[in-house]
């Protein structure tokens, strides 16, 4: 990587995911796990002037051996269409010294359009790729500026065996807080997902502390870009 000035632009998803990164002073774009909002997010990332982009978050792991709360520095990523993407590797590589105390775990992810809902889907998303999770905002950051560097830093929300329940994909709003009232009433709707919408509630905060942890040191390797 080029040493100059870094003006990181950075994409999650959810108003929860970039309040992981509170106080750092930068700004976080946010698709509302939406596919339209990623695109959205991304273009005013690149217009704004950003010269680092860093996809931030929590993700659906696809590897059974991955529970939920690891940590993902991928090396490289893999689109849609089949093709793979590398992260930027001097970028890459600051990061992992930094959050090596972590372990993070640096096999590829796959970027996807839509929700990988359940696990027979992960299952065969898996067996297809080999990713180690998969995310809705890192190939679109990845589309929306190629030549700049990039770096991926997301933690596993629901494992490879885990089903997101109905509520959890209705709950979000496009502002990328949380819908109380679309969960209610889907809560309300089918109340035996009450279980599993619980169970994601849980791993969520686990993920969300393991993501935390990680934004210090994250944002640290980008700024070591700089002069």
């Amino acid at each position: 990587m080029n040493l100059v000035t870094v003006h990181l632009g950075i994409l999650a998803g959810l108003q929860s995911e970039a309040r992981c990164l509170s106080g750092s002073g930068y700004k976080v774009a946010l698709s509302g796990a939406r596919l339209d909002g990623a695109r959205r997010a991304a273009g005013e990332l690149v217009a704004g002037g950003a010269t680092h982009l860093l996809s931030f978050g929590l993700a659906g792991g696809l590897d059974p051996a991955l529970a939920p709360g690891t940590l993902l520095l991928p090396a490289r990523l893999l689109m849609p269409d089949g093709s793979a993407v590398p992260v930027d590797a001097a970028w890459h590589a600051r990061a992992l010294t930094l959050l090596g105390p972590q372990r993070p775990v640096t096999t590829a992810m796959v970027g996807t359009d839509t929700a990988i809902a359940t696990a027979a889907a992960k299952a065969a998303l898996f067996a297809r790729t080999g990713a180690s999770a998969v995310d809705m905002e890192s190939h679109v950051l990845a589309q929306a500026a190629p030549n700049l560097p990039l770096l991926i830093l997301r933690v596993v929300a629901d494992g490879a065996g885990d089903a997101l329940p109905p509520a959890a994909l209705v709950g979000i709003k496009p502002d990328g807080s949380t819908d109380l009232m679309g969960v209610l009433g889907s809560v309300l709707r089918r109340p035996g997902q009450i279980p599993a919408l619980l169970r994601l509630g849980q791993a969520a905060a686990k993920a969300a502390a393991t993501l935390r942890a990680a934004a210090g040191p994250a944002l640290s390797s980008a700024a070591e870009g700089s002069p």
